[in-house]
């Protein structure tokens, strides 16, 4: 009997050390600086933007150390955006960048976002002011393809019908 029980805990412990694994794969320990916000936090913000034409930008933030569900989410973001909106693409109406939130050189986009971690943003920029919002949504659905192309488009046609 003692056999099975250690056997059971020993079980217990390697799972719950691969699940924190896993699951922190896509974070960090980083907190995001009070000028930041957190997802739970998330609302669209009036910024002044750096260009002044009325444009959507739509901006993947990513970590060095990427899961499944962040690289499907920047993979159907990038399909959306060509397959459904490459004329706005083309036109310049819509950006599309991929930031790795670790690197320095993207210091100043991340603090334009509030982004701290992996994070899909859609900004509408009007009349030279950025609207942000971020696309929580994207993580419930990650595992439902159609479902998240489906969300990604109707972010994206919904922003570009305000500009």
């Amino acid at each position: 009997m003692k056999l099975s029980i250690r056997a059971g805990v020993c079980s217990m412990l390697v799972v719950s050390i691969l699940s924190g694994a896993i699951l922190s794969g896509c974070a960090s320990p980083v907190e995001p600086t009070p000028t930041q916000q957190t997802p739970a936090q998330a609302t669209p913000t009036s910024l002044p933007s750096q260009g002044q034409d009325d444009r959507v930008e739509v901006v993947y933030f990513h970590r060095a150390n990427r899961c499944h569900s962040c690289t499907t989410i920047e993979e159907a973001t990038r399909s959306v955006i060509e397959n459904d909106f490459a004329q706005q693409l083309q036109s310049g109406d819509l950006s599309f960048q991929v930031l790795n939130v670790e690197e320095e050189a993207n210091s100043a986009t991340i603090e334009r976002y509030g982004a701290h971690t992996s994070s899909l943003f859609i900004n509408t920029v009007e009349e030279g002011r950025d609207h942000v919002e971020e696309v929580t949504d994207a993580w419930l659905v990650v595992n439902d393809s159609e479902a998240l192309a489906n969300l990604v488009k109707g972010e994206i046609q919904e922003h570009l019908e305000s500009i």
